[in-house]
């Protein structure tokens, strides 16, 4: 479906699977491409060109193809057509754009009606077909996914996604849109989840979306699986994560990841950033200047986030404003330029409140 129109974005990309070289399959693309110039087969249906102003500032060159088609497409959807050769106009246009949401739900439309007649659910496993076969290049359309979400359930069959899932993810383990495919899928169809957090933090610890996902399993979907989840065993979640996360930081200080899903776990389990201070600074501090060295012990400075934590942590006791208003200032002249008016602003809504007359 997209072998001959690729953008030259996507053809770099590696495919989730192998593509097949049939000649079946290249014959279907031949039909596919020349559906278009087919008069005879849209004879019956009025062409409806883009209304675009009669002297646009910039003229868009569009593939004479591309053009043709579209204009058959406002024809059929004006009908709401929902047909066999409406279906087959809609991957000549998604050839050429891959991420034409409009097109994507009235092929959606299209294979529902068609799959109303289909007992056996053909449409959808061919559609299903292409989709694994073309979804690596399409990973970051959400259109794509949005379609495939909607085949599944038509199908009503998610034995085979999860392992799909993985199998892009291993070329791209920090997809947004796989991710959070994967984790509809956990919601949705009630399946168990494996710690596949734990499989990609290890490969990369600071892999944003592994850690979400993590996030996501512990305290959405673990729960969603426990509806008898005591407040005891929640606590055990909660502890277990803390300890988990401290590790992490330990092996990767400067990780912002590790650092913002401590935050996360955190204020889930309703403790306070307090709770974390004796961690946050090292048995040895700094005398003169109060605050935490580098927790792996190879930098001259401290580490931003440990700074930024123990100043909310100050921040939070009336009797330690000053030192937070310290930490603050350091984070803004010394550890954090770059982000000096952020600080200062930190700073002044911790400080005291002025009252003017």
């Amino acid at each position: 479906m997209y072998s001959k129109r690729m953008s030259a974005e996507a053809s770099t990309q590696p495919a989730t699977e192998p593509k097949k070289e049939d000649e079946e399959e290249e014959e279907e693309d031949e039909e596919e491409s020349s559906i278009v110039d087919d008069d005879e087969l849209w004879k019956d249906i009025t062409p409806i060109p883009q209304a675009d102003a009669e002297r646009p500032m910039v003229q868009i060159a569009y593939h004479p193809e591309y053009r043709k088609a579209m204009n058959l497409f406002r024809g059929l959807l004006e009908q709401d057509e929902r047909s066999e050769r409406a279906l087959k106009l809609t991957s000549v246009i998604l050839q050429y754009n891959g991420a034409h949401y409009t097109v994507w739900n009235y092929r959606s439309q299209i294979l529902k009606h068609l799959h109303q007649t289909d007992p056996e659910g053909k449409h959808i496993q061919k559609e299903l077909g292409m989709l694994n076969k073309y979804m690596g290049d399409m990973r970051k359309s959400y259109q794509a996914w949005q379609h495939r979400a909607l085949m599944v359930e038509l199908l009503e069959d998610v034995s085979k996604e999860i392992a799909f899932v993985d199998k892009v993810l291993k070329a791209d383990t920090k997809n947004y849109h796989t991710w959070t495919y994967r984790q509809s899928l956990l919601c949705r169809y009630n399946q168990p989840e494996m710690w596949l957090g734990n499989y990609q933090l290890s490969k990369d610890i600071r892999n944003n979306s592994a850690w979400n996902h993590r996030f996501f399993l512990s305290f959405d979907t673990f729960p969603l699986h426990s509806p008898d989840l005591t407040p005891e065993q929640f606590t055990k979640i909660v502890d277990r994560e803390i300890e988990f996360t401290k590790q992490q930081i330990l092996k990767a200080p400067n990780n912002p990841s590790a650092w913002n899903y401590l935050r996360g776990v955190l204020r889930r389990g309703s403790r306070g950033l307090n709770s974390v201070e004796e961690f946050v600074i090292p048995p040895r501090i700094r005398r003169r200047n109060s605050w935490p060295i580098d927790l792996n012990k190879r930098s001259d400075l401290p580490v931003p986030a440990a700074v930024e934590l123990l100043a909310d942590i100050y921040s939070e006791s009336q009797s330690k404003i000053k030192q937070a208003l310290e930490l603050y200032d350091l984070l803004a002249e010394k550890l954090d330029p770059i982000r000096k008016g952020y600080w200062q602003f930190r700073s002044q809504r911790t400080g005291p409140k002025q009252v003017t007359a």
